[in-house]
């Protein structure tokens, strides 16, 4: 590595060591509702009371996220059990789990091949993408999973080259970790056997698939010992989302194809906008380049155990009704590395493309430190408006713990949240259809509300036992502006029950509900 090469490496780790402080010292945590759901399970393992929701009022057995990370975060929770003065220390985990994973990454592609300052750098332009900021400060799996991930696959690769069993073996249960971090990891396990086997490997791809089903066999016997919740707005937390949400058994002919399509679209522009390309104008055009730069990498190492592992995974990804991005960021060196061998033979655009890919990464993350200074939390790659922000968050959070009694419900998006800083239990309190959310793409205002009208959210409170309603923009969920809708709907059908307890501003209002049946009766 040259000295301009060192020069260069030291200046962007100093820059990315700047953007990951802020961002890890942010107060903000639950604000994402999946960080929160860890959160609220992990609180609930440490505490002895089993791996249950804890913050719903029915208490639910956890049965869609797998238990190693939630374990991972009650071994913190007991040792710290102060919310939220023990945040920093559960922060850690996805922290180091992102730093270790960027090492295995390096080290990865050096055992392919790749050149030091060409590892380094599609490192570094990993470990700035906002994506990656936010996933590695924010307590969530993706990052502990894809330090897994790649851990398997350098010893897959390791073992491959050498023939080592023991190797193999430690793959297979890397894979497996990986599994019980999130299920998606299934795509590993079912892509090394399949590629061992396609090799006539047979005792190989024997051993790797037994071994890793078989360490991955308790979570799978979890998820279906347990009963299936009772109402729609609980099965969102539970093995039931998985069922609704693949196109293989639901959404007619004509949606499947629209879901496949889109996830398709995409995942080939995934690798550019998580470099930092913005998908605006004619930029885009710069990210869908990237996207078909990694296409053709693919093509010209189709081979390898690599495309296999995109191709099986990435179905897993595009047969499932969400918006794809975040799913594909732990395979972004990955991504990287195939996007540059494609260009093997034109090193002149090579050198461009390193150019624009520093520039767009560097000035995303110069946004996202900006950004994380004013919201209190590192930015998603999505539109926030200048209404969100910790600060008001907290303001309203602090208002419940005073306003309302210890017993009772609170409804709104960011319900774990509601319930880790308030001690209140709380729900989310509608059910999304994915298609009218993420697909249709209906005019505002138009078609059909994704989340169900006025009189699903009634049934939803009514349910759940729900007392006070919390609002606040949402501004970074697609559901926001159609729960928003439908509340504005039932409040105008019942004033007299909908009654603004406290309101910090016209987007972070606490409300009464007095919608029991006798309530609405008496109204009426």
């Amino acid at each position: 590595m040259s000295v301009w090469h060192r020069w260069g490496l030291a200046a962007a780790l100093a820059a990315l060591a700047v953007a990951y402080t802020i961002a890890f010292r942010a107060p903000a945590v639950g604000a994402f509702h999946d960080d929160g759901v860890y959160i609220v399970t992990a609180k609930a393992l440490a505490e002895g009371k089993g791996y249950r929701i804890i913050s719903l009022p029915s208490e639910i057995p956890q049965t869609k996220y797998p238990a190693l990370f939630p374990i991972l975060l009650a071994g913190v929770w007991k040792w710290n059990p102060n919310f939220p003065e023990n945040v920093p220390f559960l922060k850690l985990i996805p922290l180091l789990s992102t730093i270790l994973w960027l090492g295995l990454s390096y080290r990865l592609l050096r055992e392919e091949g790749v050149s030091k300052p060409v590892a380094a750098w599609i490192c570094c332009l990993t470990a700035a993408s906002t994506w990656v900021v936010y996933l590695g400060t924010m307590v969530l799996s993706e990052a502990p999973f894809a330090a897994l991930t790649t851990a398997s696959l350098l010893a897959f690769r390791r073992a491959e080259r050498s023939g080592s069993t023991r190797l193999l073996l430690l793959s297979a249960v890397c894979a497996a970790l990986a599994f019980h971090t999130r299920t998606l990891g299934l795509g590993w396990i079912l892509a090394g056997a399949l590629y061992l086997a396609l090799g006539r490997r047979w005792r190989q791809a024997f051993l790797f698939a037994a071994v890793a089903s078989l360490l991955a066999a308790p979570w799978i016997w979890w998820v279906a010992s347990q009963p299936p919740p009772i109402g729609a707005v609980d099965a969102y937390y539970s093995k039931e989302n998985y069922q609704g949400w693949n196109i293989l058994s639901n959404f007619t002919l004509s949606q499947k194809l629209t879901i496949l399509f889109s996830n398709l679209t995409m995942v080939l522009f995934a690798p550019g906008l998580l470099a930092g390309i913005p998908a605006n104008g004619w930029l885009a055009l710069a990210a869908l380049a990237v996207g078909v730069a990694t296409a053709a990498g693919m093509w010209k190492l189709r081979s390898s155990v690599f495309v296999l592992l995109f191709l099986v995974y990435g179905s897993m990804v595009c047969a499932w009704a969400w918006i794809p991005s975040r799913f594909v960021v732990p395979f972004l060196p990955l991504m990287l590395w195939l996007a540059w061998q494609s260009l093997e033979k034109y090193p002149r655009a090579r050198l461009w493309s390193v150019g624009l890919l520093t520039i767009a990464s560097a000035l995303s993350l110069s946004a996202g430190i900006q950004s994380t200074l004013r919201l209190g939390y590192p930015p998603l790659p999505t539109p926030a408006a200048s209404t969100d922000g910790w600060d008001r968050q907290e303001a309203l959070l602090e208002r419940i713990r005073r306003q309302t009694p210890p017993n009772a419900v609170l409804i709104g998006n960011l319900d774990p949240l509601y319930y880790l800083y308030t001690g209140r239990k709380a729900v989310r309190g509608f059910a999304a259809k994915p298609f009218p959310l993420f697909y249709s793409h209906q005019p505002e205002g138009g078609g059909e509300n994704p989340i169900g009208g006025p009189s699903q959210l009634l049934q939803s409170i009514q349910a759940s036992g729900a007392t006070y309603w919390v609002d606040s923009p949402n501004s970074a969920f697609a559901e926001g502006p159609h729960l928003k809708q439908a509340f504005e709907q039932l409040r105008r059908r019942y004033p007299q029950a909908i009654v603004p307890l406290a309101t910090l501003s016209p987007t972070h209002t606490l409300f009464q509900l007095r919608l029991e049946s006798q309530a609405l009766a008496a109204e009426q």
